[in-house]
């Protein structure tokens, strides 16, 4: 006994190879070739790429799936789309490649349409990897449940013009037919004599493909359970069985043959003259012949009732052969019962849970429907909220006085356009919010920072602390002359004395400017350090630490006094102006909260819990 397997080209020769192995002599006969699309498998990275978040893809055949593995070769699968295949086997060939996917229990279009994932797809885009032609059942229904599907044919399935089985076979040798599509059975009849496929055994693959073999006259199907090679064996192993039952040979019996007498010959009549020795021989041969006769009749008695008994015991063996049988068939029947109270009782649970799913879906989209036809008067009190948060953060984080007003003045606009008496408290509160922001002191900071600009403009032309050398005079050098009066002797000796000094001392005469007592390099470190703190203390300003500010001015003071020219105007005034704004309170203080943020969040929130409770009542 063979099977014959009908499969596509490449993937017959596999499962034929599988079936062998397990035991199940199997001839493959591919019908269909797979002729595949070389520009869709090269676009299918695009198209995957290109798919928003919580879009889905589905696959429909291993077939569809190895081509997608080929045109993905090299790049990762996006990690926001949902991938779906109808069964196992598709599903493992993804697996394999590290790829997450989802397929049904029931490995059919039914049964990957009624997963909970693929009900809610209302707007969302579906890349559905197929082949050309076959059903249509899958893009309908997404399409009628508001999905936006595209289809995407990677291959084409053709008639083999002249497919080579994987041995050679005859129709007598075949007592079974696999079969793991409705094309493939199409083909077959094109193919094969079709009174031959009517009256030998199917192994199909869904309930599908077993209208349509009624419908083209088929006597006996088995279904299996998928198209996988493990589900195809199984089902071939419980068609052996059914068929060892059914053709097991009753052990008959045969009676011996009886054994035939033997006929002795008839002696010649005597002579005339005869002598007694021929009499006695005569007799000798008589008494012999009715010996042999007696011991055959006893023989065959003997042989007669071994038959007898033999007939007996075959008869006790049939009996116990038919008690058994019967016991077997009950059993079956007990069995088959069993598994279709199973089958029914786990069919109505699923159509009860189906039920629930439906409902759930129907309660959901009237609950969608009833908050898109609603006021616009929650989305006004929703967009308030939201004004009033956003001010928050730019007080706080950005603290931008300016911006915060304008968004909690919004807000109020809003609450205003609902034209809702309850809200008034609220107003109120919003109101208070608003004042306390415009209370707020953000002229003084500005200031602040501006005269720190400024004081590092004019950093540059201060005068540091100089080297002061006496300059010596045109009247002293007149007054070195000696006088004719007497009465200045004590002037002239006294001028005499330092003209004889000054024979011994050498006066060096600079007309240059003076140089400070700091060399050129670190002049400009003491500049570059003051207005280092100047720029620590308009930082300050800018992030409202009070601390840094008052802290930087006093560096700067002390550094201005150390180095610099402090009798000089430019710097007294410098110093002045360090001194006054070190005596600035630049702290800007915030508000600790805005009041109407958690009174208006806690109304909007009963709102639409309301709204959700009334949608579902």
């Amino acid at each position: 006994m063979k099977f014959l397997l009908l499969r596509p080209a490449g993937k017959c020769q596999a499962s034929t190879q599988r079936l062998n192995d397990a035991g199940l002599p199997t001839v493959g006969y591919p019908l269909l070739d797979i002729v595949a699309d070389q520009q869709a498998i090269e676009s299918i990275a695009g198209l995957l790429n290109g798919l928003p978040a919580q879009s889905k893809v589905i696959f429909v055949s291993t077939s569809a799936a190895e081509l997608a593995l080929q045109g993905m070769q090299g790049q990762s699968w996006p990690e926001h789309l949902s991938y779906f295949a109808v069964g196992q086997a598709t599903a493992a060939k993804l697996q394999d490649a590290g790829v997450q996917v989802q397929f049904p229990e029931r490995e059919d279009s039914e049964g990957l349409l009624a997963l909970a994932e693929l009900m809610l797809v209302n707007s969302m885009q579906v890349l559905l990897i197929k082949g050309d032609g076959g059903r249509e059942l899958i893009a309908q229904t997404l399409r009628e449940r508001g999905a936006e599907v595209k289809p995407v044919s990677l291959y084409q399935r053709r008639v083999a013009d002249n497919p080579q089985a994987t041995e050679a076979w005859q129709t007598d040798q075949i007592k079974c037919i696999m079969a793991t599509s409705g094309e493939l059975l199409d083909a077959a009849f094109a193919k094969l004599d079709n009174d031959w496929l009517r009256h030998t055994p199917w192994i199909l693959i869904s309930a599908r493909l077993l209208d349509k073999a009624k419908s083209k006259g088929i006597q006996q199907v088995i279904l299996s359970h998928n198209a996988s090679d493990a589900a195809l064996i199984k089902a071939a192993r419980q068609f052996m069985e059914q068929h060892e039952m059914a053709d097991a040979p009753e052990k008959h019996i045969e009676a011996p043959s009886q054994t035939e007498a033997v006929t002795p010959t008839q002696p010649q009549p005597p002579k005339a003259r005869g002598n007694v020795l021929l009499w006695l021989v005569t007799l000798v041969n008589l008494l012999l012949v009715v010996g042999l006769a007696g011991g055959g009749y006893w023989w065959w008695q003997q042989q007669q009732q071994v038959a007898l008994q033999q007939q007996s015991q075959w008869q006790d063996t049939q009996q116990r052969l038919a008690g058994q049988e019967q016991v077997l068939v009950n059993r079956l029947d007990s069995a088959l019962q069993a598994s279709a109270q199973q089958r029914q009782q786990s069919l109505q649970a699923n159509q009860e849970k189906l039920q629930l799913v439906e409902q759930q879906v129907q309660s959901n989209l009237q609950a969608l429907r009833d908050m898109n036809g609603r006021r616009p008067s929650d989305w006004l009190l929703a967009e308030a909220d939201y004004l009033v948060r956003m001010a928050g953060r730019k007080l706080w984080l950005e603290q931008d006085v300016n911006t915060a007003l304008l968004l909690l003045a919004d807000a109020d606009q809003r609450l205003a356009d609902l034209a809702d008496p309850s809200l008034l408290p609220i107003r109120q509160l919003l109101a208070n919010d608003m004042q306390s922001v415009r209370q707020l002191d953000t002229q003084t900071p500005t200031k602040v920072s501006l005269e720190l600009g400024a004081l590092m403009a004019g950093l540059d032309s201060l005068p540091m602390d100089m080297v002061v050398l006496p300059e010596s005079s045109d009247e002293e050098q007149a007054t070195q002359t000696l006088s004719n009066d007497v009465s200045d002797w004590q002037a002239n000796l006294k001028r005499s004395w330092r003209a004889l000094v000054d024979d011994f001392i050498t006066v060096r005469r600079r007309n240059a400017e003076t140089k400070p007592l700091l060399s050129d390099k670190q002049q400009w470190l003491v500049k570059e350090q003051l207005r280092h703190y100047l720029m620590l203390a308009q930082q300050a300003v800018f992030s409202n630490d009070a601390a840094n500010y008052r802290q930087a001015l006093e560096q700067a003071q002390s550094l201005l006094t150390f180095y610099y020219a402090m009798q000089d105007s430019q710097v007294s005034a410098f110093a002045n102006n360090l001194e006054r704004l070190l005596q600035t309170d630049i702290e800007v203080r915030l508000p600790g909260r805005l009041q109407a943020a958690t009174p208006l969040e806690q109304i909007l929130a009963e709102r639409v819990a309301g709204a959700f409770q009334d949608s579902q009542s």
